[in-house]
């Protein structure tokens, strides 16, 4: 096989693997929330997990009792809490970078551009303009149809709108109104407007540029909040510091406690439970790429993570040894602390998985009650850390 062929098929396995995530990111549960963000002990335990029910499915509530604590450790003989009175609390180590405050700002002027309302200037592919519309089906304005006058921001050829919404834009200019019409396709995201056909009434308000971070701007856009520049700046700085304290508290405290005894029986649930994971991620991203290419991505675990047994054997080990003892840390500081679980906790970690506070059973059903438990300890000792542990200026 030629080295150009090589590559194109590597590029579209990843594109298979890309579109199984995107599929994943359709279900009921967020499955693509980040390890760490959505308080996980086990890290990235549900990433790959699909709602296919012919795959194996995931028992995350292995080894754990009801109260979700581990079965059989005692942990406060095994874990070693971190000293958290050695984590700094200077806020200016929590700042963030001038790249990233930068990103920031950049970002706030391309949220907020500049409105030049001058008449008879032609729209171009490329141009950022506001406009606004009403939308008719049938004759009859559709709901969530018309923006109400509030100046929608669109780059013209960004392909944000349906159909040919955009390209039939171009030519007219600023100041005109007119009608353009589109049809939705028949499996359209909105059920009512899936298969119809849609006119609308179209204004574009103006040209719309970049302006220049300033107190004009401020003033402009968060005058209620702020009197200039460098105390916007001053507010988010504080904003980020706060932030990143927050989330340095809860990673100080798994980084440096140690655990000198896991239970074998729940290291080796956890092995298993991270080979069904990975069974996981490789079945969606088959499915994904004989949907798209007729045949599977990968023939085997082993070609999916570019490892042979042996290192695959290791890796797995390595994963489920790293999520025992967050797992334990955890639990350690729930007793040392004298915490427990909190309805605002379980609440906290239903909405970190998309579940309503109404959809506990659901919930439940997927996860099992001591997973969910255990997710709720972790959200426990972090509310802790923040409401004892505060930065200085």
């Amino acid at each position: 096989m030629s080295r150009k062929k090589k590559i194109m098929q590597q590029r579209l396995k990843e594109e298979a693997a890309r579109k199984a995530v995107k599929r994943q990111k359709r279900g009921v549960i967020a499955m693509v929330i980040a390890a760490g963000v959505i308080c996980g002990i086990i890290a990235g335990a549900i990433i790959y997990d699909t709602l296919n029910e012919k795959e194996t499915v995931l028992d995350y509530s292995v080894g754990l009792a009801e109260d979700g604590t581990i079965k059989g450790v005692n942990v406060a003989e095994a874990v070693t809490l971190a000293d958290m009175g050695a984590v700094s609390t200077d806020y200016h180590d929590y700042l963030p970078d001038r790249e990233t405050e930068d990103t920031y700002i950049d970002a706030m002027l391309e949220s907020y551009p500049l409105l030049d309302d001058t008449p008879g200037v032609e729209v171009k592919e490329g141009d950022m303009i506001s406009i606004d519309y009403v939308g008719y089906v049938d004759g009859v304005e559709y709901e969530g149809g018309n923006t109400n006058k509030a100046g929608i921001k669109m780059t013209v050829g960004s392909e944000g709108y349906p159909g040919d919404f955009e390209q039939q834009i171009i030519g007219h200019k600023t100041g005109e109104t007119f009608d353009i019409e589109i049809d939705f396709e028949e499996d359209f995201a909105n059920a009512n407007l899936a298969g119809k056909h849609a006119v609308y009434s179209l204004t574009i308000n103006g040209m719309l540029s970049k302006g220049t971070f300033n107190d004009e701007f401020v003033s402009k856009n968060f005058g209620n909040y702020v009197s200039g520049a460098e105390e916007f700046l001053e507010m988010y700085r504080k904003s980020v510091a706060e932030s990143n304290f927050d989330e340095t508290l809860l990673q100080y405290l798994k980084d440096n406690s140690s655990v000198s005894d896991i239970p074998e029986n729940y290291l080796k649930k956890l092995q298993t439970l991270e080979k069904n994971k990975d069974d996981k991620q490789l079945q969606t991203t088959n499915d994904a790429y004989i949907n798209m290419y007729g045949s599977a991505a990968f023939k085997d675990i082993y070609e999916m993570k570019k490892m042979d047994a042996a290192q695959y054997e290791e890796d797995v080990k390595t994963r489920a040894k790293s999520n025992a003892e967050k797992a334990m840390i955890i639990q350690a500081a729930m007793e040392q602390f004298n915490l427990t679980v909190s309805q605002d906790n379980i609440n906290a970690v239903l909405s970190s998985y998309a579940y309503e506070e109404d959809q506990y059973d659901e919930a439940v059903e997927r996860f099992g009650e001591p997973y969910i438990y255990q997710m709720a300890m972790e959200k426990e000792v972090e509310a802790y850390l923040k409401d004892n542990y505060n930065l200085s200026e």
